[in-house]
């Protein structure tokens, strides 16, 4: 993978010729930070990774023969395609990874457990509003170097680069987040009824039980599942489209709960 996708520099070649300014080079990922990316994405060889703008194809490739994952890594230039395609028969794993000359602004992503990117914030905020429609929840997407707007990673690092790497400075900071199921609103029980406010994974809850206000404390939402404290119990389940389904528990036992979106 390299520092600009070729989708970017498409664009870029065209802002740099009307500025006057040189293009942007093309520089892979170090393959320790490579390796990095895939295990902060906690890749298992029941993932699908998704790398855009996959350049020679190292991170696909990486995710194959050392997490035992499929892969498939999408790239605007041709020849990087078809380096990438010789470069997994060299490595023994394109049984298991293809890449794809395509734009990554328009090619289906929405079979991917796992997506990384090393692209610059502009291209990256054209894609966010992508990965949360069409991505399923508890998709992780990582990228390298740059964040995403108004939405927090889970997790973020900053790593050591061991050997020197040309265009890469000393170390590198790298960016985790897991797609959200859509929680907002109001879900409703036999017993309780709570108000969920969401922003990304970032979630608050208001509510009652039988009629009375409840406080909810410790409220999170990762990918699909769901937590938090009210009442001396804690519930842990799962948003499944218009049902929150899961368990109340105390230090007397469990109780199902099934919640049902109100519209």
């Amino acid at each position: 993978m390299r520092w600009l996708a070729s989708t970017l520099l498409v664009a870029a070649l065209a802002a740099h010729a009307e500025e006057g300014e040189p293009s942007p080079p093309f520089i892979t990922t170090p393959d320790d930070v490579v390796e990095r990316m895939l295990r902060l994405a906690s890749t298992t060889p029941a993932d699908t990774v998704l790398d855009l703008g996959s350049g020679d194809g190292r991170i696909v490739i990486a995710a194959a023969q050392k997490f035992g994952a499929r892969g498939l890594g999408i790239e605007l230039d041709k020849r990087l395609v078809e380096a990438s395609r010789e470069n997994a028969r060299r490595a023994k794993v394109a049984d298991r990874v293809s890449f794809v000359e395509g734009d990554v602004l328009v090619s289906d992503i929405s079979r991917a457990s796992v997506v990384t990117v090393y692209l610059l914030p502009g291209l990256i905020g054209r894609l966010q509003p992508r990965f949360l429609e069409e991505l399923r929840p508890g998709t992780r997407i990582v990228s390298h170097a740059f964040g995403m707007v108004g939405w927090k990673p889970d997790r973020s690092e900053t790593m050591p680069v061991v050997r020197p790497h040309p265009g890469q400075g000393d170390e590198s900071t790298l960016y985790l987040w897991v797609v959200p199921a859509e929680a907002r609103g109001l879900w409703r029980s036999a017993a309780w009824q709570l108000r969920v406010y969401q922003n990304y994974q970032e979630i608050e809850i208001e509510g009652s039980r039988d009629g009375k206000a409840v406080e909810f404390r410790d409220a999170r939402l990762t990918g699909e599942e769901i937590t938090w404290r009210a009442e001396g119990k804690r519930f842990r389940g799962r948003v499944a489209g218009g049902r929150i389904l899961g368990e109340l528990s105390d230090g007397e036992g469990r109780q199902a709960l099934e919640l049902v979106r109100a519209r």
